[in-house]
């Protein structure tokens, strides 16, 4: 039975739950098999082989190259299994390995950009929240806020890591598989949290509980076997007490050729077991993500979004301008001061000669008085 995003209406919670144990069919693509395991031993050998020749060389540098290059061989490799699988899960015909990893290491950074901005998201509104925790310190009111801040805080918060561990982060990489965006996964994602919270966590712990039974079986299985083959080799080799799983754990840093041979051995092995339930879980996914978005227009939350980027790309372009205005006006040279005009000394008002003089004997008089002292005609 495989999975169509083209239902006419979304399935019934009990059908989900039957189609999530169509998740064990995944055993049942060979090119899924085949990638994964090459996935699986190709990492434990860059990974082993680089850890050796750092052992042997005492480099931290070259120890941390091999982890790096470990990850990126399992992060690349994974994907492309899930591509496969997503593709299975849809119906659509089948990929060839190469194809897969080259469309792979074409969209996988898509999940480290939504992982990198959902975490974002996280300490934003962890930021928020402290912010308004530092408001309720205020005398008087601070206790009060502080009865409704602490509920909502919390519920914020719970809610937020709920969505993150539980939705964000598994169903990002179905998301991506199935060839949307950046902004498309956060914009889907977002909407699944909003309205099928609840039931996408009781499908994930579905898949957590079949995945664990399949694992356990097939880690007995090889653990039995391990053990068996351990005593055996102990006693046959002359191996002693070195056959233990902490001398095959660190036998990549040293040891005799027959530890460094099992550790070597041991870690492909137990890469080819994790295989299986890696093929589960990685479909079970799939399949809880393509539930989730059956039937369901994602048209107006990705127009939400996409307004929301328009108005913040808008603000921060304003204030780009706003800071390139100021500081191109606190860069430019002061302009030089106009020169005052000299003071023009006030032109006293010429007087009428009348004023100044008798107008009967034409003496000087001032212009305070009233008679003239030469002839006391009167003046005022």
């Amino acid at each position: 039975m495989t999975i169509s995003t083209e239902a006419a209406k979304p399935l019934p919670f009990s059908s989900a739950l039957g189609s999530l144990i169509e998740a064990t069919d995944a055993i049942k693509n060979f090119r899924a098999i085949a990638l994964l395991a090459l996935t699986f031993i190709g990492a434990v050998l860059v990974g082993g082989l680089l850890t050796m020749l750092a052992g042997s060389m005492s480099s931290v540098l070259l120890g941390f190259l091999g982890g790096l290059m470990a990850f990126l061989v399992m992060f690349y490799g994974s994907n492309a299994v899930g591509i496969l699988l997503m593709r299975d899960a849809q119906g659509q015909p089948g990929m060839s390995l190469v194809d897969a990893v080259l469309v792979s290491l074409y969209t996988s950074h898509r999940l480290i950009a939504v992982v990198f901005l959902e975490f974002l998201i996280v300490l934003a509104a962890m930021i928020a929240i402290a912010i308004i925790l530092f408001v309720c310190k205020i005398p008087v009111l601070g206790p009060v806020l502080y009865t409704v801040v602490f509920p909502l805080s919390a519920i914020v918060l719970g809610v937020l890591v709920f969505a993150l561990f539980y939705v964000m982060l598994p169903l990002a990489g179905p998301a991506a598989w199935s060839g949307a965006t950046v902004f498309q996964i956060i914009a889907r994602l977002n909407l699944i949290v909003r309205t099928k919270l609840v039931s996408v966590i009781l499908l994930e712990v579905l898949l957590f509980l079949i995945t664990t039974f399949v694992a356990l079986l097939i880690f007995g299985v090889v653990g039995t076997g391990v053990s068996l083959t351990s005593g055996m080799s102990a006693g046959i080799l002359g191996l002693g007490g070195q056959m233990n799983m902490y001398s095959l754990a660190s036998g990549l840093n040293g040891g005799s050729g027959y530890i460094i041979a099992a550790g070597l051995g041991g870690g492909l092995l137990m890469a080819a077991a994790a295989v299986v339930p890696g093929l589960i879980f990685t479909k079970g996914v799939c399949i809880i993500y393509l539930n989730a978005t059956r039937n369901v227009d994602f048209s107006a939350s990705e127009a939400s979004l996409n307004d929301g980027l328009a108005t913040v790309k808008k603000k921060a372009e304003e204030a780009r301008e706003r800071a390139r205005a100021l500081a191109e006006q606190a860069a430019a040279p002061a302009a030089p001061a106009a020169p005052a005009a000299p003071a023009t000394p006030a032109t006293p008002a010429a007087a009428p000669v009348d004023s100044l003089h008798c107008p009967s004997c034409k003496a000087p008089v001032a212009s305070d008085d009233v008679f003239c002292g030469e002839c006391a005609h009167k003046l005022k």
